[in-house]
C-alpha cells in the first residue's frame, strides 16, 4: 500500500512537472533579436467593405499585437469631413464604428499612417488603407509620386476641385499620404475628378505649413478622369540653408598638406522640352552644384567633391540658379523639373560622360 501510494505520488509529480513546463512554453523567451518587423494587415471583417451602413462595426485585423497608444494619432477616415471613427483596442484587432455622416457615391479610406506601430514600437513603413463605401463598387484612380530633396519624410495633402492659393492655406484636404522611406507617395481609392496638390515637410491642426517648407505642383490643376496619374513629383528644399551652390562659387579649401581636394567631372546631353534658361542640379546631402546646359543640350559640371549624387534638371524661368517650388506670397507655381532615373556614384579624377538623356516623362498611366 505504501509502495502503491508513493508511485501515484511520484506520477502526479511528473504530470505537475509536464504541465508547468507546457505553461511555461507560452511565454515569450527572454533574449533574442529585437523584433523589427512592422504589423501588417491580415484582413477586415466582412472582408470586402462594400454597401455599408453608416456607424456599422467592422473589425481590421492585424500580424500582431499593437501599440494602443500609437492608434489613436494614427488613425483617420479619408475623405476628411466625416466625423472620427470610434474604435475599441483589442490587442491585435482594432474594431471600429464607422462614422454616421456618409454620402453615397464616395468610397471611403480608413488610413493608419506611418505612426501606427505593434507592442514593441516598430513602425509601418507607409500607410495602410482600407477601402469602404455605401455602394457596390470603390473608385480606382490613383496619383502616386515622389518628393525629393532635404527632407526625410514629407506628407502630401489633396483636395478635390481646383482651389487658388489662399484657399489652399484656409481649407482642410480632402486626402493625406505621408512618404515613405524611399520618399514615394500614392493616394488610392480616388475618384475620376479635378484635383489640388501640396507637398509640405510637416503638416498638423496646430502647424501653418504656409510657413514652412512645401512645395506646389508645377500645374495648378491636376485630373484623374481619363488616367490615374504617376510621377507627379516634388522638391522640398532644406530650411534655411537651401540656397543652391554654382560651380563657380564653390570653394574648396585645400587640405594640411596644401594639396587641393581631387574633384570629379561630369558631362552629357540632354533633349526634352524645356524651353532656355535650362539648368542642372546635382545633389547630395552635403553638396550641391548648379550648371546650364548649352543651347545644343551639352552641359558639363566640374570640380564635383566625390560621393553618391542626385541629377535633375529644371527650367530656370526666372534664371535665378535656384529650383523655385512656388509661393503663395507670389501666387506661383513650382518650376517643372525631372529626375535622372538613376543616382550618380563620382569618385576623384574621374571624367563621367552619361548617356544622352531625353528627360520628358508621362504623368499617366
Amino acid at each position: 500500500m505504501t509502495n502503491k501510494h508513493h508511485s501515484m505520488t511520484k506520477f502526479l509529480f511528473i504530470i505537475a512537472i509536464i504541465i508547468l513546463n507546457n505553461c511555461a512554453s507560452v511565454r515569450s523567451p527572454e533574449g533574442g533579436s529585437l523584433d523589427e518587423i512592422p504589423p501588417t494587415l491580415l484582413g477586415t471583417k466582412p472582408a470586402v467593405l462594400n454597401n455599408i451602413k453608416p456607424e456599422q462595426k467592422i473589425t481590421i485585423r492585424f500580424s500582431e499585437y499593437l501599440k494602443e497608444s500609437s492608434i489613436k494619432s494614427a488613425i483617420n477616415v479619408y475623405p476628411m469631413h466625416t466625423d472620427k471613427v470610434k474604435y475599441e483596442f483589442k490587442g491585435d484587432k482594432i474594431d471600429v464604428w464607422l462614422p454616421n455622416n456618409l454620402q453615397n457615391d464616395t468610397t471611403y479610406m480608413i488610413v493608419l499612417d506611418t505612426s501606427f506601430s505593434d507592442e514593441h514600437g516598430v513602425t509601418i513603413e507607409k500607410d495602410i488603407s482600407i477601402p469602404f463605401s455605401m455602394d457596390s463598387i470603390f473608385t480606382s484612380s490613383t496619383i502616386e509620386g515622389n518628393v525629393y530633396g532635404d527632407s526625410d519624410q514629407s506628407t502630401l495633402l489633396l483636395w478635390r476641385g481646383l482651389l487658388n492659393h489662399d484657399d489652399m492655406r484656409s481649407t482642410d484636404p480632402d486626402y493625406i499620404a505621408n512618404t515613405t522611406s524611399d520618399s514615394e507617395y500614392i493616394f488610392n481609392y480616388l475618384p475620376a475628378d479635378d484635383f489640388s496638390i501640396l507637398a509640405v515637410e510637416q503638416y498638423g491642426s496646430n502647424i501653418d505649413y504656409s510657413k514652412g517648407q512645401y512645395a506646389l505642383y508645377h500645374e495648378s490643376l491636376l485630373s484623374t478622369k481619363k488616367a490615374n496619374l504617376k510621377n507627379i513629383d516634388f522638391f522640398i528644399h532644406k530650411a534655411a540653408e537651401s540656397e543652391e551652390l554654382d560651380t563657380d562659387s564653390l570653394d574648396v579649401a585645400p587640405d594640411s598638406n596644401s594639396d587641393m581636394v581631387k574633384t570629379a567631372d561630369i558631362s552629357g546631353t540632354v533633349t526634352g522640352k524645356f524651353l532656355h534658361p535650362i539648368k542642372m542640379l546635382l545633389q547630395n546631402s552635403l553638396y550641391s552644384y548648379v550648371e546650364a546646359v548649352n543651347l545644343d543640350g551639352s552641359y558639363v559640371i566640374n570640380d564635383v567633391i566625390g560621393g553618391k549624387y542626385q541629377l535633375l534638371i529644371y527650367e530656370d524661368r526666372n534664371n535665378s540658379n535656384r529650383l523655385d517650388t512656388g509661393s503663395f506670397v507670389e501666387k506661383e507655381q513650382s518650376e517643372e523639373f525631372y529626375v535622372y532615373p538613376d543616382s550618380l556614384s563620382c569618385r576623384a579624377n574621374w571624367e563621367l560622360e552619361l548617356p544622352s538623356w531625353n528627360y520628358q516623362k508621362e504623368t499617366t498611366q
